[in-house]
């Protein structure tokens, strides 16, 4: 019986001496765009015409997103949910204002941009179409 409970108090004693050091690995983000025309972003909100009332439920559509961009460990990932025949792809430090990334692809399905060798702070994403302008803006 001694035998047993010192077992137990020993391995309850090894137990409080191991310690877990954890990291998140998952940092896959992603960045939020928005569509912007004429200098304006453009608003989900549906608008009520001058013929309906109030009393009237107000038509809403879902807005089509032709673009997604993802983060993860400092790769910019795009993916392109149609074919688009010329996407320009600009990437600006927000806080020096300097271009670190700016490419015109042609059909592109999806494109992944490494900005690893790139400071830390808060980055504007440009994604430009023919009739398409998107923003985002995410942190490395």
């Amino acid at each position: 019986m001694k035998q047993i409970l010192f077992f137990i108090l020993l391995f309850a004693w090894a137990g409080s001496k191991v310690t877990i050091n954890a990291e998140e690995t998952n940092t896959h983000k992603e960045i939020i765009l928005t569509v912007v025309q004429d200098g304006n972003e453009r608003e989900i909100k549906g608008e009520q015409s001058e013929t309906t009332s109030g009393d009237v439920p107000i038509s809403r559509s879902i807005i089509h997103q032709p673009v997604y961009a993802y983060i993860y460990n400092g790769i910019v990932a795009v993916a392109f949910e149609e074919i688009l025949s010329t996407v320009t792809v600009i990437i600006i430090n927000e806080t020096t204002g300097e271009t670190v990334y700016s490419e015109v692809h042609s059909s592109p399905a999806a494109l992944n941009i490494d900005l690893n060798g790139e400071s830390t702070g808060n980055y504007l994403i440009e994604i430009e179409t023919d009739d398409t302008y998107l923003q985002g803006i995410f942190s490395l």
